[in-house]
């Protein structure tokens, strides 16, 4: 595993790594073994859910990524058994399908729930990452410290995506966030010079951290979240 980031190598395309400490959760999709959830949604709604499978070192290797509706999150809550993994910043959902099984996808959603916004803090390495974010509103540098995390929250290979202006940007590629919004809705991939590619319902993820980052992260919410890992742990800021 590599730390917070989810490493996606779909073939012949540079890697992906999504930083999960952007994420306000990452879950497990219920799922029956009969009546698979996110297939019968994209014959439903023409979102196409992506193949997730772990290679060792790390590595997913994925075909794809979908954009899947909140009433069947609801609906996917009530199955028995995963093999899927939802990620979640705000309203925004994005599913992936494990081709591995409901075993891998476990491991990795336990993996990286840690280190998303809604889990309650068990790592040190989280509690620092807490307690920066904590001081940066403090000094009134909360906003600095959202567009430094931003920064590098996903990534294409060497290139960064980020919005400005009304626009996702991927490197030098500028697409439009409606146009990306109506990518996504159709499971398609944004295409990228040289036959790349990236979900674009994962270049929706950036877009809905840059609204968070406008709007401000819930402050209380993040010291309640600090205070319970000092009380658990007996530790204070400093020690």
């Amino acid at each position: 595993m590599d730390g917070p980031f989810l490493v996606i190598a779909p073939p012949g395309n540079p890697v992906i790594r999504l930083d999960a400490r952007l994420l306000d959760r990452v879950e497990l999709i219920g799922q029956s073994p009969t009546a698979p959830l996110v297939m019968a949604g994209a014959a439903a709604t023409g979102v196409v859910a992506g193949a997730l499978s772990y290679i060792p070192g790390g590595i997913f290797a994925c075909i794809g990524l979908a954009y899947l509706a909140q009433e069947r999150w609801r609906e996917a809550r009530r199955r028995k058994r995963s093999r899927d993994l939802l990620l979640s910043l705000g309203d925004l959902d994005v599913a992936l399908h494990v081709a591995d099984g409901p075993e891998a996808a476990k491991r990795i959603a336990d993996h990286l729930k840690p280190y998303t916004r809604n889990a309650p803090i068990t790592r040190p390495d989280v509690y620092e990452d807490a307690r920066r974010r904590l001081e940066a509103h403090a000094r009134g540098a909360g906003d600095r410290e959202a567009r430094r995390e931003l920064e590098r929250g996903l990534m294409v290979g060497s290139d960064v995506v980020y919005v400005d202006g009304g626009y996702l940007h991927v490197g030098s590629v500028a697409f439009r966030i409606d146009e990306v919004r109506d990518y996504a809705q159709h499971g398609a991939n944004l295409p990228l010079p040289g036959g790349r590619l990236l979900q674009a319902a994962m270049g929706l993820l950036v877009v809905a951290a840059e609204a968070r980052a406008r709007a401000g992260e819930d402050i209380e919410a993040l010291k309640q979240r600090v205070a319970h890992y000092e009380q658990w742990t007996g530790r204070t800021a400093g020690r």
